[in-house]
């Protein structure tokens, strides 16, 4: 499983690879803009992500704008909607109004809350169908 994880602090980052540790093939990216294009090269080298995790608060491009821009890529790329990336949200609030909002527009299939434990973020892969 390739994993690209979205945070603009490194820490957070740093635990999520962690977790993911001996699952995935872990790329990280400090901010949307990395992330954008580190999603179109693995498109163009025909190694896309599986799961993008997104932290929703970064500074120039959140990680709501970040997932249009990744959506738009995958589309240009004319990537089917089934194999494109699975998003997750990553907030350090319990913002019920931005998650919900991220959930119920159909671009977003799950959630975690920071500090996110290594079984919460099992449960979700796997209730993504992802492990």
């Amino acid at each position: 499983m390739r994993v690209l994880v979205v945070d603009d602090d490194p820490a957070s980052r740093h635990v999520l690879a962690a977790h993911l540790g001996g699952l995935a093939q872990c790329v990280l990216c400090g901010s949307g803009a990395e992330a954008v294009e580190a999603v179109a090269r693995a498109i163009v080298e025909g190694a896309p992500f599986d799961v993008v995790f997104l932290d929703i608060i970064m500074p120039h491009m959140d990680g709501h704008e970040t997932l249009a821009q990744i959506r738009d890529t995958e589309e240009t790329a004319c990537v089917p909607p089934e194999s494109r990336a699975k998003a997750v949200m990553v907030t350090s609030m319990d913002d019920e109004t931005n998650t919900l909002n991220a959930l119920f527009d159909g671009q977003v299939a799950a959630y975690l809350i920071k500090p996110a434990s290594r079984s919460e973020l099992l449960n979700k892969l796997t209730a993504l169908g992802l492990v």
